[in-house]
């Protein structure tokens, strides 16, 4: 049975139970609510503030014209694609036909003078050979000497002398106009050989249609003979520098791979008992000349015919230093070969069927008188 508390002991209980309450309840959790309520007003108050002055600015720049969006992230730059010297070059898509001359010097050959005439006539030669062989479109050219070689020592005294710059240049125009190659051709005497090859590489760097052909010929490095009197005898160590500088001028100058042109007009020393004999050997060993695949290195066969059986020479010496070589030592891209007009007719000039019958076919022809 239940107690019945007086009305004085329910107030004296409840106050006990408020006193219980109270006694719970700590000051610092009063403030620590107050500072949180606070500190969220101030967080809301910022929010609407940034809302309002994003609203505004907005239409501030809407009301001049412009809108200011949000910066797009930075994405990372598209790489440079790697320069191709291959886009472009000539061979071995193409076949050259090209005219060689000694400026002023009509016995060289038939570009040893700029004119309409001899570009019409360049043009009917290579259309021969476009008939022919489709395939391979015929690109125009001209081999100058821009090395001449001499047979007195001169002021500088390297039986040599370079062609005047304002020549070369009209030669280069006349190129350019009519959309022809130019090879500038070395033929050295006494010059040093990269001093020789450095004065005109400034040429290739400028122009893509502009290539190089040197003459071993006429190149006498050790001093041991004079152009036009004695023969030449000289050593892949020669040319190798030469290879190597054309080589690195696509890379360098991004423009398309050039094109070297080594003539040969006698036999190479290699597997002789007397390489080094002038004699006997052009080039004392040719299976030492440098392959880079940067250059297209041509073996171009300079020998001249106008005597009975000289078309079975001059196929011979081709298939003997071009396709054999090749097969030998594969340290050269192609092969060229050179007619002569005037030295030539009395025997006949080979025509074009009979020069693109030699294998491999030549894809540098060129015309001298």
């Amino acid at each position: 049975m239940r107690s019945r508390l007086s009305l004085p002991q329910k107030i004296s209980q409840q106050k006990g139970l408020l006193n219980l309450h109270n006694r719970s309840w700590k000051p610092g959790k009063t403030l620590l609510l107050f500072a949180l309520s606070v500190l969220l007003v101030i967080v809301a108050a910022s929010v609407i503030m940034a809302y309002f002055f994003s609203s505004s600015q907005a239409t501030n720049n809407q009301s001049e014209g412009t809108f200011t969006m949000a910066p797009k992230p930075t994405l990372p730059p598209t790489p440079t694609p790697a320069f191709n010297p291959n886009l472009n070059a000539i061979l071995p898509t193409h076949r050259i036909v090209a005219f060689y001359a000694v400026p002023g010097a009509y016995a060289t050959g038939p570009a040893y003078q700029l004119s309409d005439a001899m570009l019409a006539h360049l043009k009917a030669q290579g259309a021969a050979y476009q008939q022919i062989d489709p395939a391979h479109p015929v690109q125009l050219g001209i081999d100058l000497v821009v090395s001449i070689p001499d047979g007195s020592p001169g002021p500088a005294h390297t039986y040599s002398h370079h062609l005047d710059p304002a020549t070369l240049q009209q030669y280069i125009d006349f190129c350019q106009r009519n959309h022809l190659l130019l090879f500038l051709d070395l033929n050295f005497g006494w010059a040093p050989v990269m001093s020789e090859v450095n004065f005109f590489l400034p040429y290739l760097e400028k122009y893509t249609f502009v290539h190089m052909a040197i003459d071993p010929e006429w190149m006498f490095p050790l001093h041991n003979g004079i152009p036009g009197v004695n023969l030449s005898n000289v050593h892949a160590a020669d040319l190798n520098p030469i290879i190597k500088a054309v080589a690195a001028i696509p890379m360098k100058y991004h423009v398309p791979r050039k094109i070297l042109i080594i003539h040969q007009y006698r036999p190479s020393g290699d597997g002789t008992a007397t390489p080094n004999d002038a004699g006997h050997a052009e080039i004392a060993d040719k299976r030492n000349l440098t392959l880079d695949p940067r250059v297209d290195t041509v073996i171009h066969v300079d020998s001249v015919g106008g005597y009975p059986g000289d078309h079975g020479d001059k196929v011979r010496q081709y298939h003997q230093w071009v396709h054999d070589d090749l097969q030998a030592y594969h340290n050269f891209d192609y092969g060229g070969f050179k007619l002569f007009y005037n030295i030539e007719a009395k025997t006949g000039v080979m025509t074009p069927a009979e020069v693109l019958a030699m294998q491999p076919a030549p894809l540098i022809v060129t015309y001298g008188n």
